[in-house]
């Protein structure tokens, strides 16, 4: 951390980036992490690839993180939730950098080949243990004695509460409560956000969710509860991707499942695959992702594959059976 310290105070320009669909970890920890980087004068710019869901709006200065930057020189970039470019779905970090000094990563998710593997000054903060990134942003701000006030914490304090599953999973610790109390000390309401995240739906998405929930289907075999959405059904519904945010982890609810998938179909024959299962159910999904070319945590993971949907359900079948064998 101090390291990572020294690297933003000699810093001026900083650019920071986060992974591609940004879930409200990536989101907060930017918006929280760049706020309080604003704060001690620094010339800070968000990028995302793709754009932010329309239900963290209520996040402030939500709209300082763009989906376009003018291609300029860097002091400092930070990956923050990833550890490698192209998690950002940037082909070519030169598409909007022209040079860069220094990098630092700050991630918790389990270590892989990282972009440090690469940069010659680099500094990662790589923490599988912890939460979310937010509770490293958190530390690092601690770390420089930086003031977080309301709007840095109702950020930090959305990170921490997405990816705790409104403080359900078990890798809610004391800290990630320690954190979220001094949030709501400067005046951070978790209701708020809870209202914002999962009670604020429109009415396609009900329908979509709808939809996919009587599409379920079990696997003995695998132990899996599956369901799947097209492009078709969200163009029908006039429904986005982000309204099924939410939904894998109603399909892991099925007791008699070991673990939870939903396939979303967003470009003709492109699949996403999103796993989720809970500690006591004992899999690893994040073993089933990495063999289809994916990652994530013990509980909660994700991967893309090519195919029909049908073709892509036999092909995630076989790789489950293949890993139980």
């Amino acid at each position: 951390m101090q390291q990572a310290a020294n690297l933003i105070k000699y810093s001026n320009s900083i650019l920071i980036l986060t992974h591609k669909n940004p879930d409200g970890d990536a989101v907060g920890s930017m918006l929280g992490l760049a706020q309080a980087l604003l704060g001690i004068g620094k010339d800070v710019q968000c990028f995302s690839k793709d754009p932010v869901p329309s239900f963290f709006n209520f996040l402030p200065k939500v709209s300082i993180i763009k989906q376009q930057i003018v291609k300029n020189k860097y002091d400092l970039v930070i990956l923050l939730d990833c550890a490698l470019f192209e998690r950002t779905g940037i082909k070519d970090i030169g598409e909007i950098v022209s040079h860069y000094d220094s990098l630092l990563i700050l991630d918790h998710h389990p270590k892989g080949k990282t972009q440090c593997d690469s940069v010659r000054n680099c500094v990662e903060i790589i923490e599988d243990k912890t939460s979310s990134t937010a509770v490293l942003v958190y530390n690092l701000s601690k770390e420089m004695d930086i003031d977080i006030n309301k709007d840095i914490a109702n950020c930090l304090l959305t990170g921490i509460f997405t990816d705790t599953g409104g403080f359900q999973h078990n890798n809610t610790d004391p800290l990630s409560l320690q954190a979220a109390a001094e949030f709501m000390k400067k005046g951070s309401r978790i209701e708020k956000i809870a209202k914002n995240i999962f009670s604020n739906k429109k009415m396609a998405a009900i329908r979509l969710w709808g939809l996919a929930l009587s599409r379920i289907k079990t696997d003995k075999k695998t132990g899996m509860a599956v369901s799947y959405v097209s492009k078709k059904d969200m163009e029908d519904l006039g429904a986005k991707e982000e309204d099924l945010a939410g939904l894998v982890n109603v399909i892991n609810t099925i007791s008699d499942a070991k673990f939870s998938l939903l396939l979303t179909e967003y470009e003709d024959h492109k699949i996403k695959g999103s796993l989720r299962s809970e500690e006591y159910k004992g899999i690893d999904v994040s073993r089933i992702a990495r063999s289809l070319g994916g990652g994530g945590h013990k509980l909660a993971s994700g991967f893309e594959i090519s195919g029909s949907i049908k073709e892509s359900t036999e092909k995630i079948k076989e790789a489950i059976l293949g890993i139980k064998k």
